[in-house]
């Protein structure tokens, strides 16, 4: 009882152990993510430490833990036998091998959380952290929570529609709905994500929305930049995964259009990812269209201030309607107007004509003439950049966020001490 009082009084005795798939140094809007929750679950007084799987490798070379941005991260990467994080398709004999090292993750995962002794073992997708999660979380007597942030069955129906992709999806989505079931409380960062997290009989009471943020503390305190009378020498930017899903072969097709009628602003692509050897061929002889690459997330204040106007072009897909992306909010707490496309999960974020603007999925054409329209009408871009800023600031900061994470840990160690 002593316990309860202490919990449900203070809720600053909580001692919380995330088990991630992918996370820093890996720069992954979902590696931001997760950087942010426990640095901000950390700021409002909660115990925090981290376990990445076997796939991630740490920051410093054969490091077994390292204290990054003031939170401990547990590694128990293979370095004589790498298996890493990728999104291009590594074919079935790296999937079985990542596969067979669910028993070393397991145990890794229950020696940490006997020694430490969290309140409440915290897994983020994949499935993959939910099954070595569990037998700690059981075998201790507290809560798992599984955190939803993609559909992993949507991404590979994505890669290619041949029977081997649909029966990889099919096992997947199993996987998924299975680690969904099998914890005590679901978390799902969007609206879309929260039907679909029902549509598999998930009960509502079980599952929490919240939603991709921003630590607003990064965020130098940069002004707007853009000034109206230069339009024309606007940059425009592309940040993020460079993947099929993100619909940036019709942002070159945009530019490649408004090439043929003078429209010379500048358009750079930061990031990496498996698309990118395709892009480089359709971007061929387009001037003004470069590939920057990936960068480190110490180095985004950079990156932003070389830009003047963000476009996330994602295709209208059954993942893109569920799932919200990271960056635009990024780029609107850094007062970088975003152009977007229509697609569900962006229209969680950005409200056309009042911060930010929104443009036909899949349609270059519909983009060209947004992008046309940026530079013709400036002043009606600008006045989008504070309403964007308060949004961000306001509704999606980790600030906010981290206390929805305090009182769903407090719910659910109170209910399982109840049930002893």
């Amino acid at each position: 009882m002593f316990r309860w009082l202490l919990i449900d009084v203070t809720n600053l005795q909580m001692k919380i152990l995330h088990i991630f798939y992918s996370t820093i140094p890996s720069a992954s809007g979902g590696d931001i993510r997760s950087r942010d929750i426990i640095e901000g679950q950390a700021r409002i007084g909660l115990d925090v430490l981290a376990l990445s799987s076997p796939f991630q490798p740490p920051a410093e070379q054969y490091a077994k833990m390292e204290q990054i941005g003031g939170i401990t991260y547990h590694r128990c990467f293979e370095h004589l036998s790498p298996l890493i994080i990728s999104e291009h398709d590594q074919g079935l004999a790296v999937k079985l091998k990542k596969a067979l090292k669910l028993c070393s993750f397991t145990k890794s995962v229950t020696d940490l959380a006997t020694l430490e002794a969290p309140d409440v073992i915290h897994a983020h997708s994949m499935f993959f952290c939910l099954f070595a999660a569990l037998p700690a979380a059981r075998k201790l007597g507290v809560p798992v929570v599984y955190e939803v942030r993609s559909l992993w069955e949507e991404r590979s129906a994505m890669a290619s529609p041949s029977l081997w992709h649909k029966l990889v999806r099919g096992v997947l989505r199993c996987m998924e709905t299975w680690a969904m079931r099998m914890s005590d409380h679901v978390v799902v960062i969007s609206e879309g994500l929260r039907r679909e997290v029902i549509a598999r009989g998930i009960a509502e009471r079980q599952i929490t929305l919240i939603g991709n943020a921003v630590s607003m503390h990064r965020v130098s305190g940069q002004r707007m930049t853009l000034v109206e009378n230069h339009s024309s020498d606007w940059v425009f930017g592309y940040v993020g995964s460079l993947s099929e899903i993100e619909g940036l072969d019709l942002l070159i097709e945009a530019v490649k259009e408004l090439r043929q009628k003078g429209w010379m602003n500048a358009l750079r692509f930061y990031g990496d990812g498996p698309a990118l050897a395709d892009l480089k061929l359709k971007a061929e002889g387009v001037s003004g269209l470069t590939f920057h690459g990936a960068f480190k997330p110490e180095d985004a204040p950079e990156v932003y201030a070389s830009l003047d106007v963000i476009v996330n072009p994602r295709r209208p897909s059954a993942l893109a309607n569920k799932v919200t992306p990271l960056k635009p909010l990024e780029a609107m707490a850094w007062r970088k107007p975003v152009i977007v496309s229509s697609v569900a999960g962006m229209r969680e974020l950005v409200c056309d004509g009042r911060t930010g603007v929104v443009f036909e999925a899949g349609s270059s054409k519909d983009l060209a003439k947004c992008l046309k329209m940026a530079v013709d009408k400036p002043a009606e871009l600008i006045a989008l950049i504070e309403p964007a800023y308060l949004f961000v600031s306001r509704q999606r900061c980790w600030s906010t966020n981290s206390k929805k994470y305090q009182k769903m840990y407090s719910n659910l160690v109170e209910k399982s001490i109840l049930e002893e």
